[in-house]
């Protein structure tokens, strides 16, 4: 019996594993079902320390206290309506993540990020809960999803011109990073639409 025991042991992980995997799959497509996109700009970086080998470290602009008017990003005072919104950085130590609430414009981008669940009650059909993660207990150091994208080796110069992250948001705000998309919000599609993806090409 203990040998039959020993035996049936690494089959039992094995299906276990495989389960788990399944399980993964199922959770990951039933966020996607049942979500919507929201767009979050990318801040302006240097590409070159942008792009490291197959994955892009992603700087989101949330928009704390509202997204800059025309007027205050050509006087360069943009960081005036990017404010913590009387947010004590006490309230952010030893928390995994941190609950936000974001108004979206016409597009679903996101236009201002804000700790006050009042938001969705003065904006009920532009506004959605967004859970963001907290890995170094700064204010500075919030993000949705996740801090890098990867892509396929040789698709950097595709996703140099990425203006926007795709998250797919549930109900509860949890976000899952989908892609990055252009200035208009459209799909880049880099493995199928570039041809230098497909390799030269013969004669």
């Amino acid at each position: 019996m203990n040998i039959l025991n020993k035996k049936m042991l690494p089959i039992g992980l094995a299906v276990l594993s495989i389960l788990l995997f399944v399980l993964m799959i199922a959770r990951h497509e039933w966020h996607l079902a049942n979500s919507q996109s929201i767009y979050v700009k990318l801040q302006p970086v240097d590409p070159r320390s942008l792009i490291q080998g197959d994955y892009m470290a992603l700087n989101y602009q949330l928009y704390f206290g509202g997204q800059p008017s025309e007027e205050q990003s050509a006087n360069g005072q943009a960081g005036k309506a990017n404010k913590e919104e009387n947010v004590h950085r006490d309230d952010f130590v030893d928390q995994k993540s941190i609950v936000s609430y974001v108004q979206l414009d016409a597009q679903r981008r996101v236009i201002r990020t804000s700790f006050n669940p009042k938001l969705l009650a003065q904006y009920p059909s532009s506004s959605t809960k967004l859970v963001l993660k907290n890995p170094d207990n700064r204010f500075e150091g919030l993000y949705p999803a996740a801090s890098s994208f990867l892509f396929a080796e040789g698709l950097e110069a595709c996703y140099r011109d990425a203006q926007y992250a795709e998250l797919k948001v549930q109900e509860n705000g949890q976000p899952l990073l989908v892609g990055l998309v252009g200035e208009h919000l459209q799909p880049f599609d880099c493995k199928q639409n570039q041809a230098w993806w497909k390799g030269p090409r013969a004669g």
